[in-house]
């Protein structure tokens, strides 16, 4: 088994946890400042919303040729080209001036999206023991989060004072940065290793990863209604821009510890399914908040964000976890694109509907009952679901070890 030296391995997670946050934050940064996207660019919620899904559903559509090429390529190299691609995505969201750029900007972002996962999934099949690999799982996915909490904040902000030119640049610094620690930090792979711990074009996976990915394609069509909460804080509860943000940050800061523990509670207590079985409940109870706002108690926003960041929004850390278990190290990758395809599918057709479902009624209403049904359907899946037991040993690679640092 591959191994970062104890010594490191905060290091390491830390450097995984910038990754998944640059990867994955530029549709969340489409949702956090939607006012100012929807003011300088003249364009209809449904518009924007259309931006959101080429890079959720662009995503989802290259994951599973991006898992297989992660796991040929190994990880590092992955998470070199994840971070360069957030990097090229951010620029162009913060220049353009047009639906059309806008959109190139998206599409660019898609690859980060598609890759975040794989590359960061492979990583810590590759260099982790058992028994490390859940907390890393949950601190990594919490990257996540912790970005859109952070970004929340600040970018609603800094578009206000400076315009999301400065915004975006700022973040495009932090991906350049995450490449380089990656490409200095992370061991380079032998032609040997790179040979051998790559999964086969013929190999199929277990059943399991088709069960996890139909979960991941509710939730994730459930959760997409978070990319509407600043829009609705602001529209229809009549507060400012800066607390729809920080709405959605409430979602990031309460998910960030609810991933690292689901993990850690998952894979000690071996609670795999019934921790999606839970968190698909709170999904439910979410979508009742979000309606109870919008029947006039308004403080439930804040009740539905945070169910949001301890439900829907913290499966991904088990999901992941779940792909290692019963996919193990050397399809880590290809399991990873799979999950993710039916996640992102999920996540990217949600938005462009509920934005023309509030366009065409002025209601938030449709949304949080769409929200709601898919998470019951959810619960669904995890009831008629009876997971194995763990398919593969987390330890073997069938791998030479390479140096760790």
């Amino acid at each position: 088994m591959e191994t970062i030296q104890p010594d490191r391995r905060w290091a390491f997670t830390a450097l995984l946890f910038s990754t998944m946050g640059v990867g994955t934050f530029i549709a969340a940064s489409l949702g956090i400042i939607a006012v100012v996207f929807i003011a300088d660019l003249g364009i209809s919620r449904a518009q924007l919303g259309f931006v959101f899904a080429i890079n959720t559903v662009g995503a989802a559509v290259l994951s599973p040729v991006v898992g297989r090429i992660t796991d040929k390529i190994g990880g590092r190299a992955a998470l070199i080209v994840v971070a360069l691609a957030a990097a090229g995505s951010f620029l162009i969201l913060g220049v353009a001036g047009s639906l059309i750029v806008l959109a190139i900007g998206s599409a660019v972002g898609a690859v980060a999206q598609a890759g975040a996962n794989p590359a960061t999934n492979k990583l810590i099949a590759e260099d982790l023991p058992a028994g490390a690999q859940g907390i890393t799982i949950g601190i990594k996915q919490s990257g996540v989060q912790a970005f859109i909490f952070a970004g929340g904040l600040i970018v609603p902000s800094m578009a206000l004072a400076w315009g999301r030119v400065s915004a975006y640049v700022m973040l495009a610094v932090v991906s350049v940065i995450v490449a380089i620690t990656g490409a200095w930090f992370l061991p380079k792979q032998t032609k040997d290793h790179e040979a051998r711990i790559g999964s086969s074009p013929s190999e199929s996976l277990p059943a399991a990863i088709w069960w996890i990915t139909a979960y991941g394609f509710l939730l994730g069509f459930s959760g997409s209604a978070t990319v509407m909460f600043a829009l609705f804080t602001t529209e229809s509860l009549g507060k400012s821009i800066v607390v729809g943000g920080a709405v959605a940050a409430v979602v990031g800061l309460t998910a960030m510890p609810a991933r690292i523990l689901w993990a850690r509670h998952a894979e000690r207590r071996h609670a795999f399914r019934s921790s999606l079985l839970i968190i698909s409940l709170l999904a439910v109870l979410a979508s009742f908040a979000l309606l109870g706002a919008g029947a006039g108690y308004w403080w439930l926003i804040w009740v539905g964000a945070v169910l949001t960041g301890i439900g829907p929004s913290s499966w991904n850390s088990v999901g992941m976890l779940g792909l290692i278990i019963f996919a193990g190290p050397r399809a880590a990758g290809h399991a990873s694109g799979v999950i993710l395809f039916g996640f992102l599918i999920g996540l990217g057709i949600g938005p462009p509907l509920f934005g023309w479902m509030v366009d065409v009624s002025g209601s938030y209403t449709g949304v949080w009952m769409s929200s709601l049904a898919a998470a019951i359907a959810g619960m669904l899946v995890m009831v008629a679901w009876k997971p194995p037991e763990r398919a593969v040993p987390l330890g073997d690679t069938g791998a030479p070890k390479r140096p760790g640092r």
